[in-house]
């Protein structure tokens, strides 16, 4: 089994070790590094979705805004109860 860091492939020993579930073992640098530049949304890697996939999800998060705004009250000018995707 390899000890060394999944980032940087360096060996990983001592304080500065940790071990990254599903990844492997990494230094606590690298790993502050990954999670600063990765773009997940708390479990959702949305990096790993499809086209298809983040425009479904792009689709439900408006929905879920306009709605929130009708339920709100802020958006008053709506008087129908459909949710609105656009």
């Amino acid at each position: 089994m390899s000890l060394n860091c999944v980032f940087c492939k360096k060996p990983v020993f001592g304080v500065g070790g940790l071990t990254v579930p599903e990844l492997g073992p990494a230094h606590k640098n690298c790993y502050d590094a990954y999670r600063t530049m990765r773009r997940t949304f708390r479990t959702i890697d949305i990096t790993r979705l499809s086209d298809a996939e983040l425009a479904d999800l792009k689709d439900l998060v408006l929905a879920e805004e306009n709605d929130r705004k009708r339920h709100s009250g802020s958006d008053k000018s709506s008087l129908n109860d459909d949710i609105e995707l656009f």
